[in-house]
């Protein structure tokens, strides 16, 4: 503390020690804090808890894996169900599941990626059923290589499929929303659109974008409007089977799906799915699934040196070099060639995808 005298000599505008204007640095502070909690208590009573019974759903990449789950777990409900995909096969049977559980949904094959399909899909839901309430971007697809054999067509394809179909499909829908006053709309980000992980580098650098998007325009959006970023772990969708392949192929395709399948590190979709929706019915802003996930966010944010090393040493040490073939393998196509201890390790993962259409 400076002494009165220098307060008298040098002037209280010179001095940001002196009394007078601690004082008001306090006091700023105080309006500050109380303009800041005024805001999140008015943000907070904004969110009135979202009824579903009633609303219309579009899912994205809903033939199959998560979005088919979140079918279910809406179609339960009361919402009137909408699925996309790009396969009209793969939706008709989807469709088919649904309805053995009392659950009607309308079919609409497109491919998102394309910037006018994305915006007729839109229109067309719109147009089948009056209106859309909630639009969930959740179609994306998983490619798992070291970066030295990636090609520059994976990255934009990555992007194309999982940032700017969400991005153009949201353009398409927030003017209706806006008209019908209210709506919501769910990002299916990843644990890889928060800490970039080696081997997954297309996927991560497409939900990373997702994520700054959905977080993004979330905070800007006033209700009823509302964003909900979602940030799932591992998962057992069955998704690894549709997972694609390049370098070392079998050996990809070995620590991915294990690693995929295992309860300790990921979990089931009926739990995403059901955690999904109450995210939704609560409007929260973030829901981040797994405690896996959770964990590595945390490490990422506090230790941020520490998980890079620790994650290079994994790459280093655990995962398989660049060398091998070219071309893109399926997973469903080497699943056979593993024994019984592998088939075991993946069981339920080959149940849920049983249970999804993967």
């Amino acid at each position: 503390m400076v002494c009165p005298t220098a307060c008298e000599t040098f002037g209280a505008a010179a001095n940001p020690w002196c009394m007078a204007n601690v004082r008001s640095w306090l006091a700023l502070a105080g309006w500050a804090g109380a303009i800041v909690a005024g805001t999140v208590f008015a943000r907070r009573a904004a969110r009135a808890p979202l009824a579903l019974a009633g609303k219309t759903v579009l899912i994205t990449g809903g033939s199959r894996g998560l979005g088919l789950s979140l079918a279910y777990e809406l179609g339960r409900c009361g919402c009137r169900i909408a699925i996309c995909a790009r396969d009209a096969a793969e939706l008709e049977a989807a469709q088919a599941q649904l309805a053995e559980q009392n659950i009607e949904a309308a079919v609409f094959p497109a491919d998102i990626a394309n910037p006018e399909e994305a915006r007729a899909l839109v229109e067309r839901a719109i147009e089948h059923f009056g209106r859309l309430d909630i639009l969930v971007n959740n179609a994306g697809s998983i490619k798992v290589a070291p970066f030295e054999a990636l090609e520059h067509s994976d990255f934009e394809e990555a992007m194309n499929l999982m940032f700017w179909a969400p991005v153009n499909l949201s353009l398409a829908v927030l003017p209706h929303m806006r008209r019908e006053d209210g709506g919501t709309i769910v990002n299916i980000a990843s644990v890889g659109g928060r800490v970039s992980v080696p081997h997954l580098l297309p996927y991560c650098c497409a939900k990373f974008a997702l994520t700054a998007f959905s977080t993004g325009l979330g905070a800007e959006l006033r209700a009823p409007l509302h964003m909900l970023t979602v940030v799932p772990g591992l998962m057992r969708t069955g998704s690894y089977l549709n997972a694609k392949f390049r370098g070392q192929a079998e050996q990809e395709f070995a620590w991915f799906s294990l690693l995929g399948n295992l309860p300790a590190f990921s979990v089931s979709a009926d739990h995403a799915a059901r955690t999904i929706r109450e995210a939704m019915e609560h409007r929260k802003y973030t829901c981040t699934i797994s405690l896996p996930a959770n964990l590595l966010i945390r490490s990422e944010a506090v230790f941020p040196e520490t998980t890079r090393i620790a994650l290079a040493a994994t790459s280093d040490w655990l995962l398989p070099d660049a060398h091998g073939q070219t071309k893109v393998v399926p997973g469903k196509f080497m699943v056979a060639d593993f024994g019984r201890i592998f088939q075991a390790f993946t069981s339920l993962g080959r149940q849920a995808a049983e249970n999804l259409n993967e």
